[in-house]
């Protein structure tokens, strides 16, 4: 359990990072005469911190699981950022998206389980 749990937050913290990319590139310029470091916002290094932090704990969390069994845990990070794609960029939801995410649901409990 407690293995599950550090997989869980690595992905959560993962896709936390995704949300910050997505609020970084909203903001970036598209001038060409900006360099690529002038464009980088705050919320992509944050991203970027955020990914070295889920990176840690992902590797502390294989030291003591199965890769098959850790790694299909990942696609949680595909629910996360689904969700929190609708609530904060208010991205759409539609029938088929919905089907895909119920997939993904499914495939993962039985991993679980396993």
């Amino acid at each position: 359990m407690k293995d599950l749990l550090l997989i869980i937050i690595s992905v959560t913290i993962g896709a936390v990072g995704q949300i910050a990319f997505k609020l970084g590139a909203m903001q970036m310029v598209q001038n060409p005469g900006v360099t690529i470091i002038e464009k980088i916002k705050w919320p992509i290094v944050l991203g970027l911190f955020l990914y070295g932090i889920s990176t840690i704990l992902w590797i502390m969390a294989l030291k003591k699981v199965e890769l098959s069994y850790a790694y299909p845990m990942v696609s949680l990070g595909y629910i996360l950022v689904f969700i929190a794609s609708y609530f904060i960029f208010h991205e759409p939801i539609n029938w088929l998206r919905m089907g895909g995410m119920l997939f993904i649901i499914a495939g993962i409990t039985l991993v679980a389980r396993s």
